[in-house]
């Protein structure tokens, strides 16, 4: 079992730290797994703050550890996204591309490591927050159907490469003659877009 070690954030030296637990992976030695990461933190802070011990590769987030991060298309709407757990804490995987990386990282951290949280980062409370949070309920309508649209948009380029792999699958045999079936070309299924579809409503 890997042994934990500490680091320290804090807003400035008025400010009592906060702790997050860090230790290597143990299914991937160039990767840090940090556990107990406030909401506020984001990913770019880590890549800011760990680049000085090697290059990284990415950074990436979850709920809870696992043996691998899972790995999904990025949410950056502004109105379609589930704000509840903004501010809850986090399990974060950290990929370094060499292994020097996070071994220089956990000497340092053995040492003990304290490092102050940029004030742009800093969550929005009281009157602030509550002004944000009010705003959001009542979208601008333009701004709300262009992000629509956009959407339906990529949706519609998502599934056109989809259904080409597998048309392409379908339509060569592997080495042993098999070829990949699967439900849009067993039937045949139509190519009609999200927004052809809405129309026809």
């Amino acid at each position: 079992m890997s042994s934990y070690e500490w680091i320290k954030i804090a807003w400035n030296k008025n400010y009592a730290p906060h702790f997050m637990a860090c230790c290597p992976h143990l299914d991937n030695p160039n990767m840090l797994l940090i556990l107990g990461v406030p909401g506020y933190v984001s990913n770019e802070y880590f890549t800011e703050f760990l680049s000085k011990f090697g290059e990284i590769g990415e950074v990436k987030s979850q709920k809870k550890p696992s043996a691998t991060p899972k790995f999904h298309i990025p949410n950056n709407s502004k109105y379609f996204r589930d704000t509840t757990n903004d501010n809850s804490f986090r399990c974060v995987f950290v990929q370094f591309l060499e292994s020097s990386g996070l071994t220089g990282f956990m000497a340092a951290a053995k040492m003990g490591i304290t490092n102050q949280v940029c004030d742009v980062t800093k969550p929005l409370v009281g009157t602030k927050k509550w002004a944000k949070s009010y705003c959001l309920r009542y979208p601008d309508e333009n701004e709300l159907r262009r992000e629509c649209e956009e959407y339906m948009s990529e949706y519609d380029e998502r599934e056109k490469l989809k259904l080409q792999r597998e048309r392409e699958l379908a339509a060569n045999p592997d080495e042993e003659g098999w070829v990949t079936v699967s439900k849009s070309t067993k039937g045949g299924a139509s190519t009609e877009s999200a927004a052809e579809k809405k129309k026809g409503l």
